[in-house]
C-alpha cells in the first residue's frame, strides 16, 4: 500500500512589490515590509513568518511529545531569533545566502519535570519538527514562472 503524504497549499495574491494576502485553508494572512523596504508595515513581512511558523510548530511539537513521553507541560513561551545579510536581497552581493544564516530558538517550557525528561523531550522536538527539518535540511523547491494578462 502506498503511504498517504499529506500536502499544504497556499495561494498569494500580489497587490504591490510588499503587500500581499495568503488563502491558507479558510484563512486570510496579510503580509507587508517595513517603509525602508517599500511597504507600509501594515502586517508580519515573510521572515516573519517563517519564524513565527518555526516557533509554533515548535510548541505543538513540545505538548505533542511531552503528552506521548507523559511529561507534565502546561506551557511554553518560544523565542526564534535569525540572523540575515541583505547583501543578496538587495544584489550587492551574491556569494552569501539570501535566507537566515543562523536562528537561535529558545523554548522555556513550564513543567515539573526533571533535567533528564527534558533532555529527551528537547531531543525528540529537534528531531521530529517539521518545520525545524526543512529549515536545517534542503528540500528541493521548483519555481515555474507564467506570463498572465
Amino acid at each position: 500500500m502506498e503511504k498517504q503524504l499529506y500536502t499544504g497549499e497556499v495561494r498569494t495574491q500580489g497587490e504591490s512589490m510588499a503587500r500581499s494576502t495568503t488563502e491558507a485553508q479558510a484563512f486570510k494572512i496579510f503580509m507587508d515590509e517595513p517603509v525602508e523596504l517599500g511597504g507600509r508595515n501594515g502586517a508580519p513581512s515573510p521572515l516573519d513568518f517563517i519564524l513565527a511558523a518555526h516557533a509554533g510548530c515548535l510548541n505543538y511539537m513540545t505538548f505533542f511529545i511531552a503528552k506521548e513521553l507523559g511529561i507534565p507541560v502546561s506551557g511554553t513561551d518560544i523565542t526564534v531569533r535569525g540572523s540575515l545579510d541583505p547583501a543578496k536581497f538587495a544584489g550587492t552581493d551574491r556569494s552569501v545566502r539570501a535566507g537566515y544564516q543562523s536562528l537561535e530558538v529558545t523554548i522555556h517550557v513550564k513543567s515539573t519535570a526533571n533535567a533528564d525528561q527534558i533532555a529527551k523531550l528537547k531531543s525528540e522536538v529537534e528531531a521530529r519538527c517539521p518545520v525545524s527539518d526543512n529549515l536545517a535540511n534542503p528540500t528541493p523547491v521548483n519555481i515555474t514562472m507564467k506570463v498572465s494578462a
